[in-house]
């Protein structure tokens, strides 16, 4: 099944070249402040008036223009299922490789997704986009889900949970801001904004009830198929229509095929057994979409199920409900924290208690309103638009509720990812804390979690230096570690208001080695992709020191001439020197040199061939360095050779 995704490959030596295309845009497009993105399969590509075969589906970017008065000139004509001639400029699929780090190629894969690019526009070379056709056969679930999508938010402009409602009700996420995001993460609720097992079996269960009843007063039909199976044929056909229009997703898969299997021995008169219709979901899955093992939601959502089989099998019967459910709730969360950990490297405490208010709240009383409201918004859009606003102010009064436990201090913790022993050893020692009563050893599963709870990390000896380079594309961040001290060189570049690499990249990277503060965050002057991801990691790390080359709040400056020793470490700032003035930024950047026993690691910045003469002058052969993070991501502005004669490297690091 790989080579099906790896062998379609977009040609090297079409990459960063203009290539007409036409084909469907085959996703909800999403508008991200000044650009438009979407899936697009190609059906054709020419390049030089020769016919290429065609890399499959790809991911656009759609930059917006500006008028006159620098205003973006929306472009609202874009839908899903439309078919578009474009000129793009497409790659090859890339992302950040980093420990801890989101996997953006894998994802891609996942998704088929096989190059990346953005439309060209250009009036002079007649590089025009061009709508070819509206509506295109194949794309017609796509294109409700695009109406769906586009009503729901016309008829709740006004509200403050828009993204949420529209997430319920047709499974589309991009809505929800990344605040919103941080608070079902930190409540482990996060489940609630998918099309789960849970909403379909809860639409499914009142379809079935409905029908059976009003079906049994219909005379004739009654006799012809009875209640029961006219219910679950009902009730499947509703369930498949909301699983398609939540796009299929895994949990929406294993639910709707248990369903199906539940619904087809009720229209049979056969009783099957738990343990066979999730294995039979599994395995249905597997066989329809391999793939879907990669994907955190496939091991949550079949691991959810197995523990709630697992929870009420035989034992929770004689309790309350309300007890069985926290009962349920608690050793879901349990059970959860070890593969979430080794997904995520973070896992909320407080979920048991969240999950017990919202699971109820908005599976009962958000769900059944926001469906009413969208079955209803084509024909009765007032009404709707109601029925909007209630599900909104119900969805506001929890969201106090979640809001207020995410920002308590222990409400969530974060892990090393562990090892796969690790993990397998953490869920035995799970299962048998879980374990009925007089389980044989069943309290040796506290000792199972101990490498879960107490991961072993091994800091550098004195006198030693650990120095990690973070891959943030073009821009600069660098972790130093010693025995017992950690600093932080730059932060790497902000790409948009929801997306920057502190938070992407040094903070998981961080959390993978388990450091809880930084002793000092230097930012070597105000480019972007240097300081652009600095706000994040304010935000969630304590530091104890800042530096920087520019006025920054609670900031000292950077000169030449600072020094400190950690561990046996020298560290030495080299620039910028207060005697100077600079006339470009670029110079006056941070220049920091690591010494390390014979040893040494001269991190530069973005100087110039001016500041690295100015820094020969003055240091001379102090310059030379074992390793050399090139100045500038390795621009033709820097790396002098006068520079590199003197500093000697046997290694360059270029961070582009």
């Amino acid at each position: 099944r790989a080579h099906l995704v790896l062998d379609v490959v977009l040609p090297a030596d079409l990459e960063g070249k203009d290539v007409l295309v036409s084909g469907v845009i085959a996703s909800i497009p999403v508008t991200e402040e000044r650009k438009h993105r979407f899936e697009f399969d190609i059906e054709t590509l020419v390049y030089k008036k020769e016919n290429i075969p065609s890399p499959g589906k790809v991911r656009i970017s759609w930059y917006q223009k500006k008028n006159a008065n620098k205003k973006i000139i929306p472009n609202t004509q874009l839908k899903a299922g439309q078919r578009w001639q474009f000129w793009l400029r497409l790659k090859q699929p890339h992302g950040f490789m980093n420990p801890g780090g989101f996997d953006f190629e894998g994802w891609l894969y996942q998704k088929n997704i096989r190059a990346t690019g953005y439309v060209r526009i250009n009036a002079k070379k007649q590089q025009n986009a061009q709508l070819l056709d509206d509506i295109v056969p194949g794309y017609r679930i796509l294109m409700l889900r695009q109406y769906l999508y586009d009503t729901i938010l016309t008829a709740s402009k006004n509200n403050q949970y828009t993204g949420i409602v529209a997430a319920l009700a047709i499974g589309e996420r991009k809505g929800i801001s990344p605040e919103q995001w941080r608070v079902f993460r930190q409540t482990g609720t996060s489940h609630l904004v998918a099309i789960s097992g849970l909403h379909i079996g809860l639409l499914a269960g009142f379809i079935f009830f409905l029908v059976k009843r009003v079906w049994s007063y219909c005379g004739n039909a009654a006799l012809h198929l009875a209640s029961p199976r006219a219910a679950a044929l009902l009730s499947l056909l509703m369930a498949v229509l909301y699983a398609a229009i939540s796009g299929f997703a895994v949990p929406a898969q294993r639910a709707l095929i248990m369903l199906s299997v539940v619904m087809f021995s009720i229209f049979w008169q056969r009783k099957v057994q738990s343990t066979n219709v999730l294995s039979l979901a599994l395995l249905t899955v597997l066989i329809f979409d391999p793939i879907a093992v990669l994907s955190p939601g496939f091991w949550l959502s079949f691991g959810a199920v197995t523990i709630i089989g697992l929870a009420a099998a035989g034992r929770l019967r004689t309790d309350h409900s309300w007890k069985i459910w926290g009962r349920l709730q608690w050793r879901i969360s349990l059970a959860l924290i070890p593969l979430l950990i080794f997904l995520f490297q973070q896992a909320s405490i407080i979920s048991p208690l969240t999950n017990l208010v919202a699971i109820p709240v908005v599976s009962f009383i958000v769900v059944p309103f926001v469906l009413m409201a969208t079955t209803l918004v084509s024909f009765l859009p007032d009404l709707a638009v109601v029925i909007y606003s209630i599900s909104d102010y119900v969805l506001s009064v929890l969201w106090w509720f979640l809001s207020y436990l995410a920002d308590t201090p222990l409400s969530h913790i974060y892990g090393v990812k562990p090892s796969l022993l690790s993990l397998c050893l953490a869920c035995i020692g799970f299962a048998l804390l879980l374990s009925p009563r007089g389980w044989p050893l069943k309290y040796l599963g506290i000792f199972l979690l101990f490498p879960l709870i107490f991961p072993v990390s091994e800091p550098p000896k004195h006198g030693e230096v650990e120095f990690t380079l973070l891959d943030v594309g073009q821009g600069l961040a660098g972790v130093v570690q010693t025995r017992s001290h950690l600093l932080v060189f730059d932060a790497g570049p902000r790409f948009s208001s929801n997306f920057d690499t502190g938070a992407a990249v040094v903070l998981p990277f961080l959390r993978q080695k388990n450091i809880k503060n930084i002793d000092m965050l230097i930012v070597s002057h105000q480019d972007n992709d240097h300081r652009g991801g600095v706000k994040s990691v304010q935000a969630e790390i304590q530091i104890k020191t800042l530096l920087s080359s520019f006025d920054m709040q609670n900031a000292e400056r950077c000169q030449a001439g600072q020094h400190w020793n950690w561990d046996g470490v020298d560290f030495e700032i080299l620039n910028p020197d207060k005697s100077r003035s600079y006339s470009k930024r670029n110079n006056a950047s941070c220049v920091l040199r690591i010494k390390a026993g014979k040893d040494a690691i001269l991190v530069s910045a973005d100087i110039e061939k001016k500041a690295e003469k100015q820094l020969v002058e003055q240091y001379g052969q102090q310059l030379q360095s074992t390793y050399l993070v090139a100045p500038h991501h390795g621009s033709k502005t820097s790396s002098s050779s006068l520079f590199l004669d003197v500093v000697k490297p046997d290694l360059i690091l270029i961070p582009v």
